[in-house]
């Protein structure tokens, strides 16, 4: 997920998370703590890519608020043909560009640009869209809108992570069912597909 600025505290600290699967499987991904950065678990990764096994390999991917790039990575490590990850803030995204060469990956792009610039001057024209963004920016509406409204090329998955559940927010997606959801503590995360009568 992403953040807007490092905390002047925080920022001389590294920390890790590692690939859990796949070609890369054991890497380790550093990142330098920051306000709002806060990578998906293990946990819930590991259950998330249990949902995509059937469709990762070969697919490609939109990591929209990528902060430290692990569910892009782990799409990568699992098979995905193609990643784009889109993180608004210049430092991470500067960080996230060292770590996929230091990973050798070729078959990724970074884009500094924020969800909004983004979705508006860029084709939606992936399989599947991960978002993870800041809680407490309340993004994930304007997103979903967005997302709603492409008039083509609708991805056909997309995973929500969020601190409120994820059926609340169904409402504003008539084109898409819940696939699955779970809770994981205070953080609820779902699977959501596109209806077969809109492909």
């Amino acid at each position: 997920m992403s953040n807007r600025r490092f905390s002047r505290r925080n920022s001389p600290a590294r920390n890790t998370v590692k690939v859990m699967a796949g070609e890369l499987r054991g890497r380790a991904i550093p990142f330098a703590s920051a306000d709002g950065l806060r990578p998906t678990g293990s946990r819930v990764r590991e259950t998330l890519f249990n949902w995509l096994a059937p469709v990762i390999e070969g697919s490609r991917c939109l990591d929209l608020f990528a902060g430290s790039g692990v569910l892009g990575i782990e799409a990568i490590s699992r098979g995905a043909a193609w990643v784009t990850l889109v993180e608004s803030h210049r430092p991470t995204a500067q960080q996230l560009a060292t770590v996929l060469s230091d990973l050798s990956i070729q078959n990724a792009q970074i884009i500094q640009a924020d969800f909004q610039r983004f979705l508006a001057s860029h084709p939606v024209d992936y399989d599947v869209v991960f978002l993870d963004p800041p809680y407490a920016k309340r993004y994930l509406s304007r997103v979903l809108l967005g997302l709603q409204d492409l008039q083509k090329n609708k991805p056909r998955y997309i995973f929500i992570e969020d601190n409120q559940p994820i059926e609340s927010l169904m409402a504003a997606l008539p084109d898409y069912q819940l696939m699955r959801a779970k809770q994981a503590g205070a953080i609820y995360y779902g699977l959501l597909v596109l209806n077969r009568d809109t492909l």
